[in-house]
């Protein structure tokens, strides 16, 4: 018998554009509320518990044909996989879960916030100047190349674009929010959005 996704159980993903900290801010987030947090470590770990063997930081944002011509991967296995090991801590509540397609493959778990952080790429490129010891021009560069190649990923994977505005309940900028702030307003819309499902439930 199927197990029936409970809105009590309460889960945030987090996607953001490269540079602008949101690994940090779904940290902060986790942290905040006391909540479990899942990236690249935890989600690789979990899907090898699922028979998968595969490390997610070695293919994650890399461009389609690097990820088939370096590992051969069976995307499919790949998706349905890591959709079963984020269903599993959406069940179990009380995560926050970065990258890796959350927004989509969690779409319709009832009570999830789907969280976008977004930056110009200047204020992208300057963080990764501070992050990195990069010079202004290299940093740029990764700029730009992450962008396209996670457009490129995410089709691959996900048949989506991540930058798409409607797999989101907002997009937060950090050009015009602080990463406090942002932390804060997750808090706050998922407060929101659980008294809103707990009323129509």
């Amino acid at each position: 018998m199927p197990i029936k996704e409970d809105a009590s159980m309460a889960v945030i993903t987090v996607s953001r554009q490269y540079g602008t900290g949101g690994i940090h801010i779904g940290r902060g987030i986790a942290e905040k509320l006391g909540y479990r947090f899942m990236y690249l470590d935890e989600l690789t770990a979990a899907c090898r518990k699922h028979g998968l063997e595969i490390n997610l930081e070695h293919i994650e944002g890399r461009p389609p044909k690097i990820v088939e011509r370096l590992f051969g991967l069976n995307r499919d296995k790949v998706r349905n996989t890591i959709q079963e090991v984020m269903k599993e801590a959406a069940r179990a509540g009380d995560v926050v879960i970065c990258g890796w397609g959350g927004q989509v493959l969690l779409k319709d778990h009832p009570g999830a916030l789907h969280l976008r952080i977004v930056g110009s790429d200047e204020s992208r490129t300057r963080h990764i100047m501070n992050s990195a010891g990069l010079p202004y021009a290299q940093a740029n560069e990764i700029v730009e190349k992450t962008s396209r190649d996670q457009s490129l990923f995410s089709h691959f994977f996900f048949n989506v674009d991540f930058s798409d505005p409607k797999l989101y309940h907002t997009a937060l900028n950090i050009d015009q929010t602080s990463r406090e702030e942002i932390v804060e307003t997750a808090a706050f819309m998922l407060e929101e959005i659980r008294q809103e499902t707990a009323a129509d439930g």
